[in-house]
């Protein structure tokens, strides 16, 4: 049975590989295609105005995406799953994460939905058809319910990994971000035109921050409502600095300052919280030292004081016999 067990999982997880690996090739043949007919209508200036020539590929991948993204859509509506603190919550964690598409709520929903009830499907069948006979009901059911609370959990884990390695990177470009906006200042840009060529020299380098600061500069150009623009970029970055970012360039032009003096002592002031962050975990040290001090040297230091005395007390006691 337990040679059953090994081959359905290895079962299981050769068709997950497979479904994967396919999706991945239709996505890749879908991008190619797209490529090569923005290619194709650039070479030819007649053809611009043409419909795009999209391949089978195209069309089977967009099927279905559609019919992937129909489903999900009706699940979640039929079933009444998204709403409440619990969907506001999501929906904020999936905009800082970098998934801002129109139904990125309910496909997160669909998937925290679905992987519970077939962890838990497979698990019964596990335990009905492949399972050993001497393992007790109540071991089956903590496997399976187990498994659906470890799914069901899944897919908050990854977004809130996925969270913090995206607002790891932008804490990690912000300073080069703001000694860039001095340079270009400096040079004579205005704040917006500044802002708009940093986020173009840095689309290679940092390209999550380059894309969040174009975004700012878009909806400036498009809406030229500043207030507005700042919030939404500090919603989408919930990070001290990009806060105190914001609320430099809203007082700048609220009291005149000038753009590039304003930066400066932004730099100034983010140097001076580094080097208080890098005091900090200086002064933590001591104390994360006494584990590794006394599970490690104390007992060489025992061995090394006590350890002469021990022999010559044993010495003694073989000696008077």
């Amino acid at each position: 049975m337990s040679d059953l067990g090994f081959e359905f999982w290895g079962a299981i997880a050769g068709v997950c590989l497979i479904g994967v690996a396919t999706l991945a090739l239709i996505l890749i043949e879908r991008r190619r295609m797209i490529v090569m007919a923005r290619l194709h209508r650039l070479a030819d200036p007649t053809a611009r105005h043409q419909p795009r020539p999209l391949g089978d590929a195209v069309s089977f991948s967009s099927g279905v995406m559609a019919w992937i993204h129909r489903l999900a859509q009706i699940t979640v509506e039929r079933f009444s799953i998204m709403g409440g603190g619990e969907a506001e919550k999501s929906a904020d964690l999936l905009v800082t994460a970098g998934f801002r598409g129109r139904d990125a709520l309910v496909v997160f929903t669909f998937i925290k939905t679905i992987l519970p009830l077939v962890a838990v499907a497979v698990g019964l069948v596990w335990y009905v058809f492949l399972a050993p006979a001497d393992v007790p009901m109540i071991s089956g059911v903590i496997v399976v319910a187990g498994s659906g609370l470890v799914f069901s959990k899944a897919p908050d884990m990854v977004l809130s990994h996925l969270r913090s390695k995206r607002l790891y990177s932008l804490r990690k470009s912000f300073p080069d971000m703001l000694e860039l906006l001095v340079i270009t200042s400096e040079a004579g840009l205005g704040p917006q035109k500044a802002m708009s060529r940093v986020a173009w020299e840095m689309r290679i380098s940092q390209p999550i921050l380059s894309a969040e600061l174009s975004q700012m500069v878009t909806e400036l150009s498009m809406t030229g409502d500043r207030v507005a623009a700042y919030q939404n970029l500090s919603a989408r970055v919930p990070l001290p600095e990009f806060s105190i970012f914001t609320q430099t360039l809203s007082q700048s032009e609220k009291y005149g300052t000038p753009f590039a003096t304003a930066i400066r002592t932004l730099i100034r002031d983010q140097r001076a919280d580094r080097l208080l962050r890098v005091e900090e975990k200086a002064a933590r040290l001591p104390a994360l030292m006494t584990v590794p001090l006394i599970f490690f040297i104390m007992p060489a230091i025992f061995v090394v004081l006590v350890g002469p005395a021990v022999l010559t007390i044993i010495d003694n006691i073989i000696g008077a016999f």
